[in-house]
């Protein structure tokens, strides 16, 4: 795993959220949960592409972090 990688995840793990560039694009990781009288249970870590709004959801931290190491080999930048 990347150092820059590294990074994401422990940052995501303290504070729940980090975002950083990839191929100059700005993205977020995030955890995310939403209850409610109408809204569904939700626990889901997000990553959001920050230009186009398309995320994809992960069931853990360790998942979205396994499928960057894959997919996103180049990050750029955390911010």
């Amino acid at each position: 795993m990347s150092d820059k990688l590294k990074q994401v995840a422990n940052i995501a793990k303290q504070k729940t959220w980090v975002s950083f560039l990839y191929g100059n694009d700005p993205y977020s990781l995030l955890h995310w949960s939403i209850a409610g009288i109408y809204q569904e249970p939700k626990d889901v870590w997000l990553l959001q592409d920050e230009m186009t709004f398309e995320t994809k959801e992960f069931a853990t931290l360790d998942e979205a972090i396994e499928w960057m190491e894959k997919n996103m080999k180049n990050i750029t930048e955390i911010l």
